[in-house]
């Protein structure tokens, strides 16, 4: 994996260092909305078994770039690929790429109507065609691992928000995914839960498990992420060993934003008024 703390602003990672053996592989990826350019050329590669964090500033295409990765946005130009799939190949089999990929949004998507393990049951059986008690042990099993296998038969609406984000974990993770994508999970919840659901994402990385964060949560990005990408305007700025990014960053924009996110009391000082006669 790439451990620059400078790469160049375009994100741009150079053929001779690029990782051939990478979970995830990302080209000059370009992504607009009407005029709106949200992503100008992204290179990322991410290795099997490493968590790398994206953060940057609200508009900076981290989400985007997420959703892009399991074609929920259709990207202009550029390639993906995940695992074996080439996802910008227009003959992918789509559904076979997303069961590879487990996504956890700020927003729950629960079932409102199922049970908690019903949620995690119904796409085993619908999409992966398992039998519906191999279904239910797996959920039980991924239910335990988030803390909550008490609350199998509650509904959705019975349970706290962090409760219903470490559903969303079970229920991505019942799906046997070889890449977990999450988009600020944490940014919807009560503070009091919040450690809830990081200590769950610590978890996952401890064992293992590839991951591509979004997150504001600069503390969990310092101590579990293997790498850091600062994003800003649609493209990298600077990337590296998670602790020396946020450290010890190397370029203006990005120590202005982690100032900013560290000690949000900080304000730019008002220029001192020109009294010059």
């Amino acid at each position: 994996m790439s451990t620059s703390a400078t790469p160049p602003a375009s994100g741009a990672v150079s053929s001779s260092t690029a990782d051939t053996n990478a979970a995830v592989r990302v080209r000059d990826l370009h992504k607009s909305y009407g005029e709106l350019e949200v992503l100008r050329g992204i290179d990322l590669d991410v290795a099997a078994g490493e968590v790398v964090c994206l953060i940057g500033p609200s508009g900076s295409g981290k989400s985007t770039l997420l959703r892009c990765l399991n074609l929920l946005e259709t990207p202009q130009s550029g390639s993906i690929s995940v695992g074996g799939f080439t996802v910008t190949d227009p003959d992918l089999d789509v559904d076979a790429m997303r069961r590879r990929v487990g996504m956890v949004f700020q927003q729950f998507n629960l079932f409102p109507h199922l049970s908690v393990l019903e949620n995690c049951t119904v796409a085993q059986v619908k999409v992966l065609k398992r039998p519906a008690a191999e279904a239910k042990r797996v959920a039980l099993a991924n239910l335990e691992r988030v803390g909550l296998s008490e609350k199998a038969d509650q509904r959705p609406a019975q349970l706290s928000g962090g409760q219903q984000q470490r559903v969303a974990i079970a229920r991505a993770l019942s799906m046997d995914p070889d890449l977990m994508l999450f988009d600020e999970p944490t940014s919807s919840l009560d503070p009091e839960t919040v450690g809830d659901v990081l200590a769950i994402m610590r978890g996952l990385a401890a064992d293992g498990m590839t991951m591509l964060v979004v997150t504001h949560e600069m503390s969990f990005a310092r101590d579990v992420a293997d790498r850091v990408v600062f994003m800003d305007g649609g493209v990298v700025v600077e990337q590296g060993p998670a602790r020396e990014v946020i450290g010890s960053p190397q370029h203006q924009r990005t120590r202005t934003f982690l100032s900013r996110v560290l000690d949000p009391t900080t304000v730019d000082a008002p220029e001192a008024p020109d009294t010059r006669a």
